[in-house]
């Protein structure tokens, strides 16, 4: 491992410091430093304000995820819906089309899959495999300078990663060296890299980058920074909180609304190690009851949670009664609710409602993930799919949407999450509620404006910039945001027309 000295150094010029007059980029608040936590981390050298940019980050090497359930997509545009697809003739990769096929991004792949010396017809590629290992296979174009800085952050060297490399020489005849150096850019990807946002809506092959500065940022289930993606796959790490000096600067490695078994299941089976943060410590999870399961007594209506959370063979222990249950048995019930969820088709949205207002409930306390997760489903959906768009919603769908966004948004404020980009998109969706009930009974607008006004303004200000953010953001807080002069009937024009809201933007 190099000193952090030269770590540093090596950062600098990665972010452009060294000659970069930009002083959103130079003026930096933090360094690298000897965590406490594990490995290297950064910590503040100043105290930095909530929404302040800490950095700007750009990949090293980005491409297709490894997941052995990805999506087959086109390795260029991204596509996944294509009726076009076919493999290069030279080396097997998927593309959508002749512009794909001679784009300077498949010319590069390309010059260095066919220069080796394939196994079998190159028709019988497997192109899924392929493309998993494609990321790895792009820093073989690296320069020297990139490789050292991608070969100086952590590795994953157990016996899991790597496996599409070793599969990937059942078809071609690969250098030693370069298999090595493939293998080793494989386990650095499993530890660090982080997965892509897709722009809101859209439905592409999901993408993993290597974001050097933002790896070295260890882990905590509440952390303070949030990240943002735009569309130049630039990554933007923003405080979502206060960050004290000499306070470490963190991200979170797992989902924010997962209970604390999920998560640290999650963060051991891929990063290798078990969190002991403050809230996994904490039966509660602050208040929010995300693992709770019910009181195994019929006479009781009470919540299971962990005795000692941070050990993951420990009795579960009832709120009200006091009941205790052995690990063996939460684990039996665990299983059956994961079978549950696997049997759900999450294409087909009126299943899920159904499901969600009529059964789940039954088995779990509605402060449960995997409630919780399903009210998340429900709002994305609501007033953006065919058949159910704004003016096609139910009244009794419309405020279900808004007291989904309600609950979600208390379950985001009590796990202390500051300004995440969740609470961002939770926000949005609740104005986007709040202003159809406006629309459709002009004489609640006034009663309505200020939080109208207040949840956009505020949804804008964690999403501008981020490509995954609503395509209409801009023009909701441009004619629904506080300041706006117009009438009220053109404030509301951009939710009567989507033909208008289209033309303007």
């Amino acid at each position: 491992m190099i000193p952090i000295e030269q770590l540093a150094l090596i950062v600098d010029q990665h972010l452009g410091l060294i000659t970069c007059n930009d002083d959103l980029q130079h003026k930096m608040k933090w360094k690298i430093f000897e965590s406490p936590v594990g490995g290297r981390g950064l910590v503040a050298t100043e105290d930095i304000k909530t929404g302040e940019v800490l950095f700007v980050d750009h990949p090293i090497i980005y491409g297709p995820r490894s997941g052995t359930n990805i999506q087959r997509g086109c390795t260029v545009c991204k596509k996944i819906d294509s009726n076009t697809f076919h493999k290069c003739s030279k080396c097997a990769l998927l593309l959508c089309s002749e512009q794909c096929q001679n784009s300077g991004v498949h010319l590069s792949d390309c010059s260095v899959i066919s220069c080796w010396s394939n196994k079998v017809p190159i028709e019988d590629v497997d192109d899924t495999l392929l493309s998993r290992a494609l990321t790895s296979i792009r820093a073989l174009l690296l320069d020297e300078d990139q490789k050292n800085l991608l070969t100086s952050l952590q590795a994953h060297i157990h016996p899991q990663h790597g496996s599409e490399i070793r599969n990937l020489k059942e078809y071609f005849d690969i250098l030693p060296q370069e298999e090595e150096f493939l293998f080793l850019v494989t386990c650095i990807l499993d530890a660090n890299a982080f997965q892509m946002a897709t722009p809101y809506g859209q439905k592409e092959m999901n993408l993993r980058g290597l974001y050097p500065v933002s790896s070295l940022m260890n882990h905590n289930c509440v952390s303070n920074t949030s990240y943002t993606f735009n569309a130049d796959s630039q990554m933007t790490v923003k405080a979502v909180k206060p960050i004290r000096a000499g306070t470490e600067i963190f991200t979170c490695y797992s989902g924010m609304l997962w209970g604390t078994p999920a998560r640290r299941l999650h963060l051991y089976k891929t990063k290798h190690f078990f969190c002991n943060c403050e809230r996994c410590a904490d039966p509660t999870e602050r208040g929010t009851l995300l693992a709770a399961l019910k009181c195994f007594s019929t006479e009781c209506s009470g919540s299971l949670l962990p005795i000692e959370p941070l050990k993951f063979n420990t009795a579960w222990r009832c709120l009200d009664c006091g009941l205790r249950v052995p690990h063996g048995n939460i684990t039996t019930i665990q299983g059956a609710l994961g079978s549950l969820m696997g049997s759900l088709d999450f294409e087909n949205i009126y299943e899920l409602e159904n499901f969600f207002l009529n059964r789940i409930t039954r088995y779990i306390p509605k402060s449960n993930q995997i409630v919780v997760d399903l009210q998340c489903r429900l709002i994305w959906e609501y007033g953006e799919i065919e058949g159910l768009r704004w003016d096609e919603l139910s009244e009794s769908r419309l405020e279900l949407k808004e007291s989904l966004c309600r609950g979600t948004l208390r379950t985001v404020a009590a796990l202390g999450a500051g300004d995440a980009h969740l609470r961002g998109l939770l926000l949005y969706h609740l104005h986007a509620a709040l202003a159809e009930r406006a629309r459709r009974s002009p004489d609640q607008y006034e009663e309505l404006k200020s939080e109208i006004e207040i949840t956009i303004e505020q949804a804008y200000n964690i999403l501008q910039g981020d490509i995954s953010a609503p395509p209409d953001l801009e023009l909701r807080r441009q004619y629904l945001g506080p300041g706006c002069d117009k009438p009220q009937e053109e404030r509301f024009f951009i939710l009567d027309s989507p033909d208008k809201v289209t033309n303007t933007l």
